[in-house]
């Protein structure tokens, strides 16, 4: 493994990163409504789950989706339905100001990593990138 493909490969998922998702939203949430320390530790929990999404793809969960098709099927629908309840519980709380609902950063870790635990799209990125950027032969 040398250093071209890694940057590559981390410049490929810092784009990606960068891009407007249901996971920037609620970190930028969380920084208004609770500050500052509570969005970077939902970045914090985000990263995380995103760095094991990708642990999974380089050990093969994506060949096991394949083989599996309804657990894939099934982590789809409670990934939409977790970030449903997430999206109505911000259209709820809309017109209440910002400073009441403090108890949005609870736990800003283990929210940061269940949004990114109901997005199983991110092991099948991490998979393509990888197999885009690494070379077939890569050794450990």
């Amino acid at each position: 493994m040398d250093w071209p493909h890694l940057l590559a490969f981390n410049l490929t998922l810092l784009a990606a990163m960068a891009s407007p998702g249901p996971a920037l939203l609620l970190a930028l949430r969380t920084s208004l409504v609770a500050g500052p320390r509570a969005g970077i530790t939902t970045g914090l929990g985000l990263g995380a789950m995103a760095a094991a999404w990708t642990a999974a793809a380089l050990l093969g969960l994506q060949a096991i989706f394949a083989l599996v098709p309804w657990a894939y099927l099934t982590l789809k629908i409670a990934g939409a339905l977790y970030l449903l309840w997430l999206a109505l519980a911000m259209w709820r709380d809309a017109r209440a100001p910002l400073s009441e609902k403090g108890r949005v950063a609870a736990a800003p870790f283990r929210t940061g990593l269940l949004v990114n635990l109901a997005n199983p799209k991110s092991v099948l990125f991490a998979a393509s990138v990888l197999l885009v950027i690494f070379p077939a032969d890569l050794a450990a």
